[in-house]
């Protein structure tokens, strides 16, 4: 599935992975952009839609997008707009290869929070770049 750039999955998806990985690799930001996805296909669990937009939109579920911090999202843009635009070139095929994640459907970098209490009732997946990818066992 090829994602319209002109949508607004799209668009919130972009700016979901540019504020939670953009310091990460291709395979780093790809892995958020699947987490995101395994969450959309479980349906209304995880956002009010089962759309990818709605996942990213659930209050405290991405950090970036909490009230006091979704105003850094804009201000990282413009600071690295290269960067942001760049993702146009692999994002809106991201979900047309494998998922790297084995069905991830949480993350966490432990650089920068300690482990969650979530993770206890979470399956271990995979480690990437900075963050560590794990799948709910409920």
């Amino acid at each position: 599935m090829e994602l319209d750039k002109k949508s607004k999955d799209y668009e919130i998806l972009k700016k979901t992975v540019f504020s939670e990985a953009r310091g990460e690799s291709k395979e780093g930001q790809r892995a958020v952009a699947w987490v995101i996805k395994n969450r959309a296909n479980q349906g209304t669990k995880y956002s009010k839609d089962g759309t990818i937009a709605g996942v990213c939109l659930k209050p405290y579920q991405f950090s970036c997008w909490n009230q006091d911090q979704k105003h850094l999202i804009e201000q990282g843009i413009k600071k690295e707009r290269h960067v942001y635009d760049a993702m146009d070139e692999w994002l809106p095929k991201v979900y047309m290869n494998p998922d790297p994640t084995g069905g991830a459907d949480h993350y966490f970098c432990p650089s920068k929070i300690p482990t969650p209490d979530w993770v206890k009732n979470c399956e271990f997946k995979v480690e990437i770049g900075n963050h560590k990818f794990y799948k709910a066992k409920w």
